[in-house]
Protein backbone atom coordinates (compact mmCIF):
# COMPACT_ATOMS: atom_id res chain seq x y z
CA UNK A 1 0.00 0.00 0.00
CA UNK A 2 2.83 2.35 0.93
CA UNK A 3 4.67 1.56 -2.28
CA UNK A 4 1.58 2.41 -4.34
CA UNK A 5 1.31 5.84 -2.69
CA UNK A 6 4.98 6.53 -3.26
CA UNK A 7 4.62 5.69 -6.95
CA UNK A 8 1.66 8.04 -7.30
CA UNK A 9 3.61 10.86 -5.67
CA UNK A 10 6.56 10.27 -7.95
CA UNK A 11 4.33 10.37 -11.03
CA UNK A 12 2.72 13.59 -9.79
CA UNK A 13 6.12 15.21 -9.28
CA UNK A 14 7.16 14.17 -12.74
CA UNK A 15 4.02 15.68 -14.25
CA UNK A 16 4.64 18.93 -12.41
CA UNK A 17 8.21 19.03 -13.63
CA UNK A 18 7.10 18.36 -17.19
CA UNK A 19 4.46 21.09 -16.93
CA UNK A 20 6.98 23.65 -15.68
CA UNK A 21 9.39 22.73 -18.48
CA UNK A 22 6.64 23.03 -21.08
CA UNK A 23 5.54 26.35 -19.62
CA UNK A 24 9.06 27.73 -19.80
CA UNK A 25 9.34 26.59 -23.43
CA UNK A 26 6.07 28.35 -24.34
CA UNK A 27 7.19 31.56 -22.62
CA UNK A 28 10.53 31.40 -24.38
CA UNK A 29 8.77 30.79 -27.70
CA UNK A 30 6.53 33.83 -27.09
CA UNK A 31 9.56 35.99 -26.40
CA UNK A 32 11.24 34.77 -29.55
CA UNK A 33 8.09 35.45 -31.58
CA UNK A 34 7.81 39.00 -30.16
CA UNK A 35 11.40 39.67 -31.08
CA UNK A 36 10.94 38.28 -34.56
CA UNK A 37 7.80 40.40 -35.06
CA UNK A 38 9.53 43.58 -33.87
CA UNK A 39 12.40 42.81 -36.23
CA UNK A 40 9.92 42.43 -39.08
CA UNK A 41 8.37 45.85 -38.40
CA UNK A 42 11.72 47.58 -37.84
CA UNK A 43 11.60 49.19 -41.30
CA UNK A 44 8.39 51.02 -40.41
CA UNK A 45 9.79 52.01 -37.02
CA UNK A 46 12.84 53.48 -38.75
CA UNK A 47 10.52 55.69 -40.80
CA UNK A 48 9.11 57.25 -37.62
CA UNK A 49 12.65 57.73 -36.31
CA UNK A 50 13.59 59.66 -39.45
CA UNK A 51 10.41 61.68 -39.13
CA UNK A 52 11.41 62.76 -35.63
CA UNK A 53 14.89 63.77 -36.83
CA UNK A 54 13.36 65.91 -39.58
CA UNK A 55 11.14 67.63 -37.01
CA UNK A 56 14.12 68.37 -34.74
CA UNK A 57 16.64 69.44 -37.40
CA UNK A 58 14.95 70.51 -40.64
CA UNK A 59 11.99 72.40 -39.16
CA UNK A 60 14.09 74.95 -37.20
CA UNK A 61 16.25 75.62 -40.27
CA UNK A 62 13.11 76.08 -42.39
CA UNK A 63 11.69 78.49 -39.80
CA UNK A 64 14.79 80.68 -39.93
CA UNK A 65 14.85 80.76 -43.75
CA UNK A 66 11.14 81.61 -44.01
CA UNK A 67 11.49 84.39 -41.44
CA UNK A 68 14.38 85.90 -43.40
CA UNK A 69 12.30 85.71 -46.60
CA UNK A 70 9.27 87.49 -45.10
CA UNK A 71 11.57 90.06 -43.48
CA UNK A 72 13.14 90.86 -46.85
CA UNK A 73 9.81 91.33 -48.64
CA UNK A 74 8.50 93.52 -45.82
CA UNK A 75 6.02 91.19 -44.11
CA UNK A 76 7.69 90.66 -40.72
CA UNK A 77 4.39 89.88 -38.94
CA UNK A 78 3.75 86.94 -41.28
CA UNK A 79 7.32 85.74 -40.71
CA UNK A 80 6.81 85.73 -36.94
CA UNK A 81 3.48 83.91 -37.29
CA UNK A 82 5.06 81.30 -39.56
CA UNK A 83 7.93 80.71 -37.11
CA UNK A 84 5.38 80.13 -34.33
CA UNK A 85 3.41 77.73 -36.52
CA UNK A 86 6.55 75.73 -37.37
CA UNK A 87 7.48 75.59 -33.67
CA UNK A 88 4.01 74.27 -32.85
CA UNK A 89 4.26 71.69 -35.64
CA UNK A 90 7.63 70.52 -34.32
CA UNK A 91 6.26 70.06 -30.80
CA UNK A 92 3.10 68.29 -32.00
CA UNK A 93 4.94 65.85 -34.27
CA UNK A 94 7.46 64.96 -31.54
CA UNK A 95 4.62 64.45 -29.08
CA UNK A 96 2.60 62.30 -31.48
CA UNK A 97 5.57 60.03 -32.27
CA UNK A 98 6.83 59.73 -28.68
CA UNK A 99 5.80 56.05 -28.53
CA UNK A 100 7.71 55.18 -31.71
CA UNK A 101 11.12 55.74 -30.14
CA UNK A 102 13.27 52.61 -30.26
CA UNK A 103 13.50 52.16 -26.49
CA UNK A 104 9.72 52.43 -26.12
CA UNK A 105 9.14 49.89 -28.90
CA UNK A 106 11.65 47.44 -27.38
CA UNK A 107 9.92 47.62 -23.99
CA UNK A 108 6.37 47.30 -25.34
CA UNK A 109 4.48 44.10 -26.04
CA UNK A 110 2.76 43.60 -29.38
CA UNK A 111 -0.68 44.52 -28.05
CA UNK A 112 0.59 47.81 -26.59
CA UNK A 113 2.49 48.54 -29.80
CA UNK A 114 -0.64 47.98 -31.88
CA UNK A 115 -2.67 50.28 -29.66
CA UNK A 116 0.03 52.97 -29.87
CA UNK A 117 -0.06 52.78 -33.66
CA UNK A 118 -3.85 53.14 -33.66
CA UNK A 119 -3.56 56.26 -31.47
CA UNK A 120 -0.77 57.64 -33.66
CA UNK A 121 -2.82 57.05 -36.79
CA UNK A 122 -5.85 58.90 -35.38
CA UNK A 123 -3.79 61.74 -33.89
CA UNK A 124 -1.79 62.29 -37.06
CA UNK A 125 -4.96 62.39 -39.18
CA UNK A 126 -6.38 65.15 -37.00
CA UNK A 127 -3.04 66.97 -36.99
CA UNK A 128 -2.70 66.94 -40.80
CA UNK A 129 -6.28 68.14 -41.24
CA UNK A 130 -5.72 71.08 -38.90
CA UNK A 131 -2.29 71.77 -40.39
CA UNK A 132 -3.63 71.95 -43.95
CA UNK A 133 -6.47 74.23 -42.92
CA UNK A 134 -4.17 76.60 -41.00
CA UNK A 135 -1.66 76.70 -43.89
CA UNK A 136 -4.40 77.57 -46.35
CA UNK A 137 -5.78 80.31 -44.10
CA UNK A 138 -2.23 81.66 -43.70
CA UNK A 139 -1.72 81.62 -47.48
CA UNK A 140 -5.07 83.32 -48.09
CA UNK A 141 -4.33 86.00 -45.48
CA UNK A 142 -0.89 86.65 -46.96
CA UNK A 143 -2.30 86.87 -50.50
CA UNK A 144 -5.03 89.23 -49.35
CA UNK A 145 -2.55 91.46 -47.51
CA UNK A 146 -0.07 91.42 -50.39
CA UNK A 147 -2.52 92.44 -53.11
CA UNK A 148 -4.16 95.11 -50.96
CA UNK A 149 -0.77 96.56 -49.99
CA UNK A 150 0.08 96.83 -53.69
CA UNK A 151 -3.32 98.37 -54.37
CA UNK A 152 -5.80 95.69 -55.36
CA UNK A 153 -6.72 95.83 -59.01
CA UNK A 154 -10.32 94.73 -58.90
CA UNK A 155 -10.15 94.07 -62.63
CA UNK A 156 -7.81 91.17 -61.82
CA UNK A 157 -10.00 89.89 -59.01
CA UNK A 158 -10.51 86.51 -60.69
CA UNK A 159 -6.73 86.03 -60.89
CA UNK A 160 -6.52 86.32 -57.11
CA UNK A 161 -9.24 83.73 -56.67
CA UNK A 162 -7.58 81.33 -59.10
CA UNK A 163 -4.30 81.78 -57.22
CA UNK A 164 -6.04 80.78 -53.99
CA UNK A 165 -7.64 77.77 -55.67
CA UNK A 166 -4.24 76.68 -56.97
CA UNK A 167 -2.67 77.04 -53.52
CA UNK A 168 -5.52 75.05 -52.00
CA UNK A 169 -5.10 72.21 -54.51
CA UNK A 170 -1.32 72.23 -54.02
CA UNK A 171 -1.68 71.99 -50.25
CA UNK A 172 -4.31 69.29 -50.60
CA UNK A 173 -2.08 67.16 -52.82
CA UNK A 174 0.87 67.62 -50.48
CA UNK A 175 -1.30 66.77 -47.48
CA UNK A 176 -2.66 63.63 -49.14
CA UNK A 177 0.85 62.39 -49.96
CA UNK A 178 2.07 63.08 -46.41
CA UNK A 179 -1.03 61.49 -44.90
CA UNK A 180 -0.92 58.34 -47.01
CA UNK A 181 2.81 57.90 -46.45
CA UNK A 182 2.69 58.33 -42.68
CA UNK A 183 -0.56 56.50 -42.01
CA UNK A 184 0.52 53.76 -44.43
CA UNK A 185 3.42 52.86 -42.14
CA UNK A 186 1.06 52.81 -39.17
CA UNK A 187 -1.29 50.47 -41.04
CA UNK A 188 1.59 48.19 -42.02
CA UNK A 189 2.63 47.75 -38.40
CA UNK A 190 -0.96 47.15 -37.28
CA UNK A 191 -1.60 44.58 -40.03
CA UNK A 192 1.63 42.71 -39.28
CA UNK A 193 0.77 42.46 -35.60
CA UNK A 194 -2.83 41.42 -36.28
CA UNK A 195 -1.69 38.80 -38.80
CA UNK A 196 0.35 37.23 -35.99
CA UNK A 197 -2.91 35.65 -34.77
CA UNK A 198 -3.73 34.42 -38.27
CA UNK A 199 -6.30 37.16 -38.90
CA UNK A 200 -4.95 39.46 -41.61
CA UNK A 201 -6.89 42.73 -41.88
CA UNK A 202 -7.76 44.23 -45.28
CA UNK A 203 -7.05 47.87 -46.04
CA UNK A 204 -9.94 50.17 -45.15
CA UNK A 205 -10.06 53.41 -47.20
CA UNK A 206 -12.94 54.83 -45.15
CA UNK A 207 -10.70 56.93 -42.89
CA UNK A 208 -8.81 58.38 -45.84
CA UNK A 209 -12.00 59.22 -47.74
CA UNK A 210 -13.39 60.97 -44.66
CA UNK A 211 -10.16 62.94 -44.30
CA UNK A 212 -10.15 63.92 -47.99
CA UNK A 213 -13.80 64.98 -47.93
CA UNK A 214 -13.32 67.12 -44.83
CA UNK A 215 -10.34 68.88 -46.40
CA UNK A 216 -12.22 69.64 -49.61
CA UNK A 217 -15.13 71.08 -47.64
CA UNK A 218 -12.84 73.16 -45.42
CA UNK A 219 -10.90 74.59 -48.38
CA UNK A 220 -14.14 75.33 -50.19
CA UNK A 221 -15.47 77.29 -47.21
CA UNK A 222 -12.27 79.36 -46.94
CA UNK A 223 -12.27 80.12 -50.67
CA UNK A 224 -15.89 81.28 -50.47
CA UNK A 225 -15.07 83.51 -47.51
CA UNK A 226 -12.16 85.06 -49.41
CA UNK A 227 -14.38 85.56 -52.47
CA UNK A 228 -16.97 87.42 -50.40
CA UNK A 229 -14.21 89.45 -48.71
CA UNK A 230 -12.50 90.47 -51.96
CA UNK A 231 -15.51 90.62 -54.25
CA UNK A 232 -15.75 94.17 -55.57
CA UNK A 233 -18.88 96.25 -55.37
CA UNK A 234 -19.90 97.41 -58.83
CA UNK A 235 -21.92 100.52 -59.65
CA UNK A 236 -23.10 100.45 -63.27
CA UNK A 237 -24.97 103.05 -65.25
CA UNK A 238 -28.21 101.73 -66.73
CA UNK A 239 -28.02 100.89 -70.43
CA UNK A 240 -30.37 103.65 -71.58
CA UNK A 241 -29.49 106.14 -68.82
CA UNK A 242 -28.05 109.27 -70.48
CA UNK A 243 -28.59 111.60 -67.53
CA UNK A 244 -25.59 113.25 -65.89
CA UNK A 245 -25.02 115.67 -63.03
CA UNK A 246 -22.16 117.40 -64.88
CA UNK A 247 -19.87 117.80 -61.85
CA UNK A 248 -16.83 115.95 -63.19
CA UNK A 249 -13.96 117.41 -65.27
CA UNK A 250 -10.50 116.32 -66.42
CA UNK A 251 -7.82 119.03 -66.51
CA UNK A 252 -4.17 119.26 -67.42
CA UNK A 253 -2.14 120.30 -64.38
CA UNK A 254 0.03 123.33 -65.14
CA UNK A 255 1.58 123.71 -61.67
CA UNK A 256 0.88 122.98 -58.03
CA UNK A 257 2.17 124.10 -54.66
CA UNK A 258 1.58 123.62 -50.96
CA UNK A 259 0.70 126.71 -48.95
CA UNK A 260 -0.37 127.51 -45.43
CA UNK A 261 -4.02 128.42 -44.78
CA UNK A 262 -3.08 132.10 -44.35
CA UNK A 263 -1.35 132.25 -47.74
CA UNK A 264 -3.99 130.33 -49.73
CA UNK A 265 -6.02 133.37 -50.74
CA UNK A 266 -2.97 135.39 -51.83
CA UNK A 267 -1.52 132.60 -54.01
CA UNK A 268 -4.87 131.86 -55.63
CA UNK A 269 -5.37 135.54 -56.50
CA UNK A 270 -1.93 135.70 -58.13
CA UNK A 271 -2.52 132.63 -60.27
CA UNK A 272 -6.01 133.72 -61.26
CA UNK A 273 -4.57 136.72 -63.13
CA UNK A 274 -3.75 134.43 -66.10
CA UNK A 275 -6.56 133.90 -68.61
CA UNK A 276 -5.25 130.42 -69.51
CA UNK A 277 -5.05 129.20 -65.90
CA UNK A 278 -7.80 128.07 -63.52
CA UNK A 279 -6.92 127.73 -59.83
CA UNK A 280 -8.33 124.91 -57.70
CA UNK A 281 -7.73 123.36 -54.30
CA UNK A 282 -7.33 119.73 -53.33
CA UNK A 283 -10.11 118.08 -51.36
CA UNK A 284 -7.53 116.76 -48.86
CA UNK A 285 -4.96 118.79 -46.90
CA UNK A 286 -1.40 118.31 -48.09
CA UNK A 287 -0.27 117.89 -44.48
CA UNK A 288 -2.89 116.46 -42.13
CA UNK A 289 -0.93 117.55 -39.05
CA UNK A 290 -0.40 121.18 -40.08
CA UNK A 291 -3.56 121.39 -42.20
CA UNK A 292 -1.66 122.97 -45.12
CA UNK A 293 -3.41 123.21 -48.48
CA UNK A 294 -2.39 122.08 -51.95
CA UNK A 295 -3.19 124.55 -54.72
CA UNK A 296 -3.38 123.54 -58.40
CA UNK A 297 -3.10 125.71 -61.49
CA UNK A 298 -5.07 124.02 -64.29
CA UNK A 299 -4.33 124.70 -67.93
CA UNK A 300 -7.24 125.38 -70.27
CA UNK A 301 -6.99 122.90 -73.16
CA UNK A 302 -10.43 123.46 -74.76
CA UNK A 303 -12.65 126.49 -75.30
CA UNK A 304 -14.68 125.28 -72.31
CA UNK A 305 -11.53 124.93 -70.21
CA UNK A 306 -11.13 121.28 -69.18
CA UNK A 307 -10.14 118.54 -71.62
CA UNK A 308 -13.18 116.41 -70.73
CA UNK A 309 -16.32 117.79 -69.11
CA UNK A 310 -20.10 117.92 -69.35
CA UNK A 311 -19.89 120.77 -71.87
CA UNK A 312 -17.13 119.14 -73.95
CA UNK A 313 -19.20 115.92 -74.05
CA UNK A 314 -22.26 117.98 -75.10
CA UNK A 315 -24.25 116.70 -72.15
CA UNK A 316 -23.43 113.03 -72.67
CA UNK A 317 -22.40 110.92 -69.65
CA UNK A 318 -18.70 110.40 -68.86
CA UNK A 319 -18.69 107.50 -66.39
CA UNK A 320 -19.97 104.04 -67.36
CA UNK A 321 -19.21 102.03 -64.20
CA UNK A 322 -17.32 102.11 -60.88
CA UNK A 323 -15.86 99.14 -59.01
CA UNK A 324 -14.42 99.06 -55.53
CA UNK A 325 -13.97 96.89 -52.47
CA UNK A 326 -14.35 98.63 -49.15
CA UNK A 327 -12.29 95.92 -47.39
CA UNK A 328 -9.32 96.32 -49.77
CA UNK A 329 -6.90 98.90 -48.41
CA UNK A 330 -3.19 99.30 -48.95
CA UNK A 331 -0.84 99.83 -46.03
CA UNK A 332 -1.52 103.60 -46.00
CA UNK A 333 -5.25 103.01 -45.73
CA UNK A 334 -6.17 104.08 -49.26
CA UNK A 335 -9.00 102.26 -51.03
CA UNK A 336 -8.58 101.60 -54.78
CA UNK A 337 -11.45 102.48 -57.11
CA UNK A 338 -11.45 101.56 -60.77
CA UNK A 339 -13.48 103.82 -63.07
CA UNK A 340 -14.58 102.91 -66.59
CA UNK A 341 -15.51 105.66 -69.00
CA UNK A 342 -18.27 105.62 -71.61
CA UNK A 343 -17.17 104.91 -75.21
CA UNK A 344 -17.36 108.60 -76.18
CA UNK A 345 -15.41 109.70 -73.10
CA UNK A 346 -12.86 106.90 -73.67
CA UNK A 347 -11.98 108.35 -77.07
CA UNK A 348 -11.43 111.80 -75.59
CA UNK A 349 -9.44 110.28 -72.69
CA UNK A 350 -7.20 108.41 -75.13
CA UNK A 351 -6.55 111.54 -77.20
CA UNK A 352 -6.03 113.71 -74.13
CA UNK A 353 -3.52 111.36 -72.44
CA UNK A 354 -1.61 110.98 -75.71
CA UNK A 355 -1.23 114.74 -75.99
CA UNK A 356 -0.12 115.35 -72.39
CA UNK A 357 2.19 112.33 -72.02
CA UNK A 358 4.96 113.33 -69.60
CA UNK A 359 2.69 115.75 -67.71
CA UNK A 360 0.09 115.56 -64.96
CA UNK A 361 -3.66 115.44 -65.17
CA UNK A 362 -6.29 115.75 -62.48
CA UNK A 363 -9.86 114.62 -61.84
CA UNK A 364 -11.96 117.51 -60.56
CA UNK A 365 -15.45 117.34 -59.05
CA UNK A 366 -17.30 120.59 -58.39
CA UNK A 367 -14.09 122.58 -58.75
CA UNK A 368 -12.15 120.50 -56.21
CA UNK A 369 -9.24 118.25 -57.18
CA UNK A 370 -10.02 114.65 -56.19
CA UNK A 371 -7.17 112.76 -57.86
CA UNK A 372 -3.96 113.62 -59.72
CA UNK A 373 -1.95 111.32 -62.02
CA UNK A 374 1.30 111.51 -63.94
CA UNK A 375 0.59 110.39 -67.50
CA UNK A 376 3.42 108.34 -68.98
CA UNK A 377 1.75 107.39 -72.25
CA UNK A 378 -1.59 107.17 -74.02
CA UNK A 379 -4.30 105.33 -72.05
CA UNK A 380 -6.59 103.70 -74.57
CA UNK A 381 -8.50 101.22 -72.38
CA UNK A 382 -10.95 103.80 -71.08
CA UNK A 383 -10.06 103.18 -67.44
CA UNK A 384 -8.52 105.09 -64.55
CA UNK A 385 -7.90 104.62 -60.83
CA UNK A 386 -8.81 106.69 -57.81
CA UNK A 387 -7.01 106.10 -54.49
CA UNK A 388 -8.36 107.86 -51.44
CA UNK A 389 -9.02 107.34 -47.74
CA UNK A 390 -12.58 107.07 -46.46
CA UNK A 391 -13.94 107.45 -42.97
CA UNK A 392 -16.56 104.73 -43.52
CA UNK A 393 -17.94 102.31 -46.10
CA UNK A 394 -21.05 104.49 -46.35
CA UNK A 395 -18.97 107.49 -47.40
CA UNK A 396 -17.19 105.38 -50.02
CA UNK A 397 -20.52 104.09 -51.33
CA UNK A 398 -21.97 107.60 -51.60
CA UNK A 399 -18.92 108.75 -53.55
CA UNK A 400 -19.16 105.84 -56.01
CA UNK A 401 -22.89 106.39 -56.51
CA UNK A 402 -22.24 110.06 -57.20
CA UNK A 403 -19.38 109.22 -59.55
CA UNK A 404 -21.40 106.84 -61.75
CA UNK A 405 -23.99 109.60 -62.29
CA UNK A 406 -21.42 111.83 -64.04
Amino acid sequence: MGNQENNNLNELDQLKAQYETLKQQFEQQEIVNDRLMKTAIQTNIDYFTRNRKVAMIVYPILAVLMYIYFEVIGFRAFGIILVLLIAICTFVELWLTRNTRQNVVDNSDLLTLSRNMQKLKTGYSIYVAIWLFVCFVFSAAFTFQYVTRQGLDVANFTNVIWALVFMGLLLLVFGIVAYRNFVGHCNDVIRQIESYDGKPQPKNPRTFLLFLSSMIVAFGIVILLVIFALRPTTFVRAENDLSTEGKLDFWEVYADTIVSPDSTKIVMEQWMQSDSIVVMKSDLPADENQQSTRIFAMKKTTPQGPAISYDVMEGKPIIQSVETSGSSQNEEGYVPIIVRLTPEASQLWSQFTREIAGHNTALVIDGVVVQEWFVQCEINNGQLFIMQKWSSDEELKEFCEMLVRQ
